[in-house]
């Protein structure tokens, strides 16, 4: 929750007692004192909340044994005090059911907050090594074919795989470096995806009318690394690959304020219509899911021979 939002909700919740604090404030009842009490309670909790995640109060930075021990001699005097001063009125005996409440409200919250903070490091490991595996899951399947289709240009044309070397380190220092992070530019994004294009023209001796359209706002924009590849990648593996003429790849950027689409159009052989999903296209669902959810879509549509997929990942 952030912090706005709970401000927000504690204004509302506390504007509402009042409000029926002051419409029972002569009604001889004890209505008044709960509302009274646990209008204290949503400020103090508003306020411990506040303090444990602006880190204000740290866990570990007071000994649990002096922290513990204090709470167990102190609390059972207080309670002692509220016995003894039982029946009676004033300031003395209100401080002392006052501080319990506190103390006893403290320990209860510092509990909870302990343990949901538990559960949210535990989610949080387990998501940076989902993240982790993922991303070296990449590595290995894009460079076999990567790979392959060197070895194929080798034996074709020595001179035009020199090139598709140097090219192919860049590649290999970007994935190998800059996949790692948590988030690169978008630009570079981009110079990944054109090495790829060039790579994968040099390898094959046919026309291939390749389009890269490109509508960028900021380039700068922050983005995760290898999200676009596996689309490329499947539109020249499962299109240029297969088709026996014409064969087309037409991919499109558009980054503005609100959202970055990346989508790619190919064609595709009649015949290979095999919806079984690969190893790179897993993963990318996955990877979406871990940084992405509930903010991206993932669509595809197949016509006349036309196949299209669009990723588009809202800010």
């Amino acid at each position: 929750m952030t912090h706005k939002k709970l401000f927000k909700l504690s204004a509302i919740l506390s504007g509402i007692i009042i409000v029926l604090m002051v419409i029972l404030r002569n009604a001889q009842s004890e209505i008044f004192t709960v509302l009274s009490g646990l209008l204290g309670l949503t400020v103090f909790y508003t306020l411990l909340y506040y303090l444990f995640q602006t880190e204000k109060i740290k866990f570990g930075t007071t000994n649990p044994t002096l922290k513990y021990l204090f709470f167990g001699i102190s609390i059972p005097l207080l309670v002692y005090g509220v016995q003894v001063t039982t029946g009676t009125d004033g300031f003395f005996t209100n401080a002392i059911r006052i501080l319990l409440s506190i103390e006893i409200f403290y320990l209860i919250f510092y509990w909870i907050y302990k343990y949901r903070k538990g559960i949210q490091k535990l989610k949080s490991d387990k998501l940076e090594a989902e993240l982790m595996l993922l991303k070296n899951q990449i590595n290995p399947h894009f460079f076999f074919n990567t790979l392959n289709n060197l070895y194929s240009l080798i034996k074709k044309d020595a001179d035009a795989a020199q090139d598709y070397v140097l090219k192919l380190s860049d590649l290999m220092r970007f994935t190998i470096y800059d996949s790692g992070k948590e988030s690169v530019k978008l630009k570079e994004e981009v110079n990944y995806l054109i090495n790829f294009i060039d790579l994968q023209t040099a390898r094959y001796h046919k026309d291939i009318d390749v389009n890269f359209e490109k509508t960028i706002k900021n380039s700068d924009t922050s983005v995760a690394p290898l999200l676009f590849i596996i689309l490329l990648e499947n539109a020249f593996k499962h299109g240029v690959e297969r088709a026996t003429e014409n064969a087309f790849v037409h991919v499109k950027l558009i980054e503005d304020d609100t959202k970055i689409s990346f989508t790619v159009k190919n064609n595709y052989e009649a015949e290979d219509t095999s919806e079984n999903e690969g190893i790179g296209l897993k993963n990318l669902k996955d990877r979406l899911n871990l940084l992405y959810p509930n903010s991206h879509k993932l669509c595809n549509s197949m016509e006349e021979n036309i196949y299209t997929t669009t990723l588009e990942i809202i800010k």
